[in-house]
C-alpha cells in the first residue's frame, strides 16, 4: 500500500513539473527565439 502510495505520488509530482515546464517554455517561445520557432512551425506544417 505504502508503495502504491509512493509511485502515484511521484507520476502527479512529474506530471505537475512537465505541465509547469511545458507552459513555461510556451510563455518563453516569443522573446526567446521567435526565428528558431517559425523555422520548427514551417518545419512541422510542411
Amino acid at each position: 500500500m505504502l508503495f502504491i502510495a509512493i509511485t502515484l505520488g511521484f507520476v502527479v509530482v512529474v506530471t505537475g513539473c512537465m505541465i509547469l515546464i511545458n507552459r513555461w517554455m510556451v510563455s518563453q517561445r516569443p522573446p526567446a527565439s521567435q526565428e528558431d520557432s517559425d523555422q520548427d512551425d514551417n518545419g512541422l506544417n510542411s
